[in-house]
């Protein structure tokens, strides 16, 4: 089996952020050990010195509250464009033992941008087995 296909899916897609604001998205991580999480930012109008001055994650052990930055988990502005059209995107590869439960992404674009945030978490402890387990619309394997 692949270790991929027990891994739940925890998205926030396309939300249309302002320069100076901050897209948030909360992932409860609770019976998982490793996390595969995607920032991706849409196509800027104009060129940018960076796409996300603010690119990070934090950790908690309350829903909500008390997030604290993780080390060594924070892109310090992301690699820019000369020109305007183009996105940007990372990956955050997290080993979750001896993290908080709640793993919260922190993005703000180098412009008005939509944000998406996509979580796989793996290495479950129970494998899911149905769409609504897996956190998808539709779950197919083969």
């Amino acid at each position: 089996m692949n270790h991929l296909e027990g891994s739940k899916t925890v998205a926030k897609i396309g939300v249309a952020v302002a320069v100076g604001a901050t897209h948030s998205h909360e992932i409860d991580t609770i019976g998982h050990s490793h996390a595969s999480i995607d920032v991706a930012f849409s196509a800027f109008t104009a060129a940018v010195a960076n796409y996300a001055p603010v690119l990070k994650l934090q950790q908690s052990n309350t829903s909500g509250s008390g997030q604290a930055d993780i080390a060594g988990l924070s892109v310090t502005a992301g690699a820019g464009f000369a020109v305007g059209g183009l996105g940007g995107s990372a990956r955050f590869n997290v080993d979750l033992r001896g993290k908080g439960r709640y793993i919260t992404v922190v993005a703000s674009p180098g412009s008005v941008s939509s944000v998406c945030s996509i979580a796989r978490l793996s290495k479950s402890q129970d494998m899911p087995t149905t769409a609504a387990t897996a956190g998808v619309n539709n779950f197919v394997s083969g």
